[in-house]
């Protein structure tokens, strides 16, 4: 009768580390990362981070257009460039600065009212070398992170997922390719009617159209670890028809817990260009394995 004894001990041993697992399991992907704080700032300092975000970028559409301004003679003749200002600007942004930028505008145009019944709470996190995009996904009632590493290389931008999480658990990659299909359809149903009223006009002004069609295709790229083109655009009109100055990445840095950018204003030919890459875009949709 001993080894049914010690049977009966062996599957009651089983049974309580499969329970115990479990709950670990449950508990690990129900939490939420030590980086991830819900409603972090308050209404006051979401204002206070969104006004500085703006005068950062403010500074940067002032530079740009001095800088169009000085090179340009009725828009369409070179001439010489004032010493006083640089060819190139150094811009950064914290974490709440990004974040409070975001939500600000977020209230305003309701961008996350588009993803009601997926995700909540919304929050962008940067690490050592790393941008975070996380938030709560509704049916799986857990803390979902994307984590990107963007680069500049060969005079392109590189903004791979590198890891995905559940809480504090890897996501399973049928899970993740599952949300990844959904948000790639999103983007394609979209981008054709974005790509076909896309505008950049010959002084570099991007119409909203052009920015959508240039951030859902810098998604897609993300999703399949391509290159895209190396633009930031910098709004300088948020009312119903939204415009945007679209300036280059030469340099791009995670680092003293700030997204560090260096960009160039962009001539006439470089928004032709601009414009044509945005309508002409095509993705493989090819998912790369993800690296931790």
């Amino acid at each position: 009768m001993k080894w049914k004894k010690r049977l009966l001990l062996a599957a009651l041993f089983l049974a309580v580390f499969l329970v115990t697992l479990g709950i670990a399991v449950w508990w690990l992907a129900h939490g939420s990362p030590q980086w991830y704080v819900r409603h972090k700032l308050a209404p006051q300092e979401i204002e206070a981070a969104a006004s500085r975000a703006e005068r950062n970028l403010q500074a940067t559409l002032s530079w740009a257009q001095d800088r169009q301004a000085e090179a340009m003679v009725g828009g369409l003749r070179p001439v010489n460039i004032s010493p006083q200002i640089p060819e190139s600007l150094e811009i950064s942004f914290t974490q709440d600065e990004l974040n409070g930028f975001f939500q600000k505008w977020d209230a305003t145009f309701g961008w996350s009212e588009r993803l009601r019944g997926y995700v909540s709470d919304p929050e962008i996190v940067l690490t050592p070398e790393r941008l975070i995009l996380a938030a709560t996904v509704d049916d799986l009632g857990a803390v979902v992170s994307v984590e990107f590493e963007p680069r500049l290389e060969d005079d392109k931008l590189y903004f791979p997922v590198k890891r995905v999480l559940a809480g504090r658990l890897p996501l399973p990659r049928a899970l993740w390719d599952r949300y990844r299909a959904r948000m790639e359809s999103r983007i394609r149903e979209s981008l054709p009617s974005w790509q076909g009223s896309a505008q950049v006009t010959a002084r570099g002004g991007a119409n909203g159209d052009a920015v959508k069609a240039a951030m859902g295709e810098l998604v897609l790229c993300a999703l399949s670890d391509e290159p895209a083109p190396p633009v930031l655009f910098v709004p300088y009109s948020m009312n119903s028809r939204p415009k945007s100055l679209p300036v280059k990445l030469t340099a791009l840095k995670i680092a003293d817990q700030r997204l560090w950018l260096t960009v160039q204003p962009i001539d006439a030919s470089q928004g032709r260009q601009l414009l044509s890459t945005i309508r002409d875009f095509k993705s493989s949709g090819a998912a790369p394995a993800m690296s931790q």
